[in-house]
């Protein structure tokens, strides 16, 4: 007997796709690319700023306002999120620079932008207790002369002299800010010159304004 042939599997049924879907998924797709590329170019422009210090300023063209502009179209973006938390850290850094060189109404600055940019955040709290124990701690902070100080003149030396007693007087730690260390030493250096039987304690800083701050001490 002639066995009989299995039947022909059946052909699924083929399904066209309109092909208006098929193009309304492409231009989907490349809506989405093209946005992803978007806020890409965002987030680099958003990096750069942050590590030029342009944070809140300008505001056209800081870190901040591309951070902003990048969460609004993808919002949740991790990179953005956390340059906005960059750009609080690095206000909060800048304030407690600034507390320690006496600085104190720029460090109040920072902080106020700090605390634009996020207001809950922990370390503004910390920030502020710090600054407040250094204002505390000031005996008294001198602004020094940019001109003089690089020219070196009589003027400077007899400023640096007359603060030289006071430290003598206060026992006073001496905290010195200037634009480069040559000058930091010089200024420590005609301190030092005045007081003969005395040893002035104190350290350097670089920074952009020339100051001598007048730390107290448990002798002040």
């Amino acid at each position: 007997m002639q066995q009989a042939q299995p039947a022909p599997p059946a052909q699924e049924p083929v399904v066209e796709v309109p092909s208006d879907d098929l193009d309304s998924v492409s231009a989907e797709r490349d809506e989405a690319e093209q946005q992803r590329r978007i806020v890409a170019d965002i987030l680099y422009s958003g990096m750069r700023a942050l590590r030029a210090d342009r944070l809140l300023t300008p505001p056209e063209d800081s870190a901040y306002r591309y951070f902003s502009r990048a969460l609004a179209l993808d919002p949740g973006n991790s990179v953005a999120l956390d340059g906005m938390q960059d750009i609080v850290l690095r206000y909060l850094q800048l304030a407690e620079l600034s507390s320690r060189q006496g600085q104190f109404e720029n460090a109040e600055t920072y902080l106020r932008r700090a605390a634009q940019v996020d207001p809950g955040h922990d370390g503004i709290v910390a920030a502020r207790n710090n600054l407040a124990a250094e204002r505390e701690r000031t005996h008294s902070v001198h602004t020094l002369d940019g001109r003089a100080l690089y020219a070196r003149n009589e003027a400077m030396v007899n400023q640096l002299q007359q603060l030289a007693r006071v430290v003598h007087e206060t026992q006073a730690f001496v905290l010195i800010t200037a634009p480069n260390d040559e000058l930091g030493r010089w200024i420590y250096a005609r301190m030092q010159d005045a007081l003969t039987d005395y040893r002035v304690r104190g350290d350097i800083e670089i920074g952009d304004q020339a100051t001598v701050r007048l730390v107290r001490t448990g002798n002040s």
